[in-house]
This record gives structure tokens, sequence and C-alpha cells, in this order.
């Protein structure tokens, strides 16, 4: 088998489109590692996140960070093929089976994502209906979901790469074996319907928590607790609906793409197409960056929230049903 670019490949390589978007790539990685580390600080010590929260939501963030390093090393390489080895077409590309590894480590930690957004909405849900969800209680919820999410996302790249020869060579190890077919876009068009029930739920949680405390807004203890299940559910809602929005995007542009691909000239479809294959870069990037906004934009609400409350007039009766449902 035969393992030289061919001049299709050469002539993407050269693109400076192809270049430009790897090394936006390579900056989306920098930028999501740097922006996590002030993510997990302020997400350990300064949210009002409960602790089955913040254990997958830092899952999210190793899966984001994994993605990142191993897409990074990809768009190095490809970069540094632009500069210095355009001359050198029969070593340009990488064995399907070489890059297996890799680009099962992508789809894992890209279904890893969107999984821990499930994860988070089913741990909201639990939060909101159960009376006593605190301690033990929630750190036993939040690590046995995080088990199971790790468990489901390992297995993702076993069923894409599913019976496939790997006979093939590829520029990245970012690119779908030749002989993939249509199951990355099935995987992918899987991923949106998934992430469309998250944002569905999570927009439900959130309106019903609202009419809850609705309902309690005298009840000063209740109204308090309540407040931090809206907060948290209200965030996993801001998370779910920009990680919908890419993933529509990627699956939505790549489908339009291949199924137009024999109407319009090669160059037209590369300079599109590569632009929509770095929506999932995109989505690790603003994941930190999203819950920083949210945990800062949360404790400042809550500070006037707090200083609402304790401004809220009340008749002596209100008063003292208050005081006695609080030492209950």
């Amino acid at each position: 088998m035969s393992t030289c670019a061919t001049q299709y490949d050469l002539d993407r390589l050269a693109s400076w489109n192809f270049l430009i978007s790897q090394s936006v790539d390579l900056a989306t990685s920098f930028i999501t590692i740097i922006s996590s580390v002030f993510a997990i600080k302020l997400l350990v010590c300064k949210s009002i996140f409960q602790n089955s929260t913040k254990i997958l939501l830092l899952l999210n963030l190793w899966y984001a960070n994994l993605h990142q390093v191993i897409y990074g090393m990809e768009a190095a390489i490809v970069i540094y093929k632009h500069f210095y080895m355009q001359d050198k077409p029969c070593s340009l590309l990488q064995l399907e089976s070489d890059c297996a590894p890799y680009q099962k480590t992508l789809l894992g930690s890209a279904s890893g994502m969107i999984l821990c957004q499930t994860g988070l909405i089913l741990e909201r849900s639990i939060a909101t209906f159960l009376p006593d969800y605190k301690g033990k209680t929630s750190l036993i919820t939040g690590t046995s979901i995080a088990i199971i999410i790790f468990a489901m996302s390992s297995q993702t790249g076993q069923v894409v790469y599913w019976d496939n020869p790997l006979s093939g060579a590829v520029l990245a190890c970012f690119v779908f074996p030749k002989q993939s077919g249509s199951r990355p876009l099935n995987y992918f068009f899987v991923c949106t319907v998934v992430a469309l029930l998250n944002l569905t739920v999570a927009i439900v949680l959130k309106r019903y928590n609202k009419k809850l405390e609705y309902q309690i807004r005298f009840k000063i203890s209740a109204r308090f607790h309540t407040r931090e299940v809206i907060e948290s559910t209200g965030t996993i809602c801001f998370l779910t609906f920009s990680q919908f929005l890419l993933i529509f995007i990627y699956s939505f542009g790549v489908s339009i793409m291949k199924s137009i691909r024999s109407s319009i000239a090669a160059e037209t479809y590369h300079f599109w197409v590569i632009w929509f294959y770095s929506s999932i870069p995109f989505l690790a990037m603003l994941f930190p960056l999203l819950l920083i906004y949210r945990i800062r934009a949360t404790r400042s609400k809550r500070a006037q929230r707090l200083i609402g409350i304790s401004n809220t007039k009340q008749t002596q009766e209100d008063h003292i049903n208050q005081i006695n449902s609080m030492w209950k």
C-alpha cells in the first residue's frame, strides 16, 4: 500500500485556510488549559455547587482538556508539515492504524463532555426532588454518575471503529478513516439529539424551580435552599445550550457539506468543512470560560438577592411562622 500523499492532499495541506484553522484550533487548546486552571480554582473554592455537581463539572473539564491536548498535538503536527514537509509527499501521511488510539480518545472525550451534561441534568433532577440532598448522598450520587459516564464514553471509539480495517492513511489523526462511511455523522447526530434532550430537561427543571421559589417566597430557609438549586440548574442550562448550539452547527454543517460535495468545487468544500470540524475544539474551549463567567455572575447575583431577602417586609404572623419553620 502506498502512503504517499496525493496532489489532493498536498493542495489541502498548502491551503492557507487549512493552516489558519489549525492555528486557531491550537490556540483554543492553550486557552482551554489556561482557563481550566482558573475554572477549577473558582469551582472548588468559590462556587455554591454541591459535591455531586462539582464532581461532574470537574470530570467535564477533564474531558475538555483531554480532547484539546490530543487535538492540539495533531494541529501542531499539521502546522509543522505545512511549513517544513510539503516537499516530502511520502512522509506526510499517517497510517489509520497508528492514528486509531488518538481518534478514539478524541471521540471518547467529545462524548464524555456531552454525557457529563446528561449526568449533570440527572444530578440536578435528583437535587430538585430529593428533600435531603446533601453531604454523603450528594457525594455518592455524583461519584456513581461519573463512573457510568466514564464507562460509556470509553466505549465510544470502539463502537465507531468497529470492524473498520484501518488499511488507509490520513493527513492527520483527527481525520476519520476512509472506511468509516456514515458512522461519524451518525455519531454526532446522536450527540445532537442527546444535547437537545439535555437542554429540554434543563429548561423544564429551571421553570419548575422558579415556580417553587415563588410558592415559598416568604419562607427564608426554604427559599434560600431552593435558590441554590435554581442557580445551579440555571448554570447547567446555560452550559447545555451553548453545547447544543455548537454540536448542531457541527453535525448539520458537515452533513450539508457532504451532501452537496459533488456539486461544488473541492476548494469550496474544504474551505467550509474545516471550520465546521472546529466546532468541537471551540466547544471544549468555551466550557471553562462559560463556567468561570457563570460562577462569578452567580456570586454577584446571590449577594444582591440575600440583601433583598433580608429587607423583605413581613407581618408579625408571617415572621412568627417563619421563625417556627426555621427551627423545625
